[in-house]
């Protein structure tokens, strides 16, 4: 089975200048702790599975 990106679009902000992201002003210009970016990429990485399944179920309906 082939799997076809056609578009992919990250945003991100890289130093003190820009918009403040939402949820973060009490931490901005600090990166997570170790534990903390696990724990984020962990997250992440079940909403992409998640998406990529929605996406797969939805293909296979038509």
């Amino acid at each position: 089975m082939t799997i076809e990106v056609r578009q992919m679009l990250i945003r991100s902000v890289v130093g003190n200048e820009g918009p403040d992201p939402v949820g973060m002003s009490a931490a901005r210009g600090h990166a997570p702790a170790g534990a903390e970016l696990e724990r984020l990429r962990a997250q992440l990485l079940a909403e992409c599975k998640a998406w990529l399944a929605e996406q797969l179920r939805a293909r296979e309906e038509r």
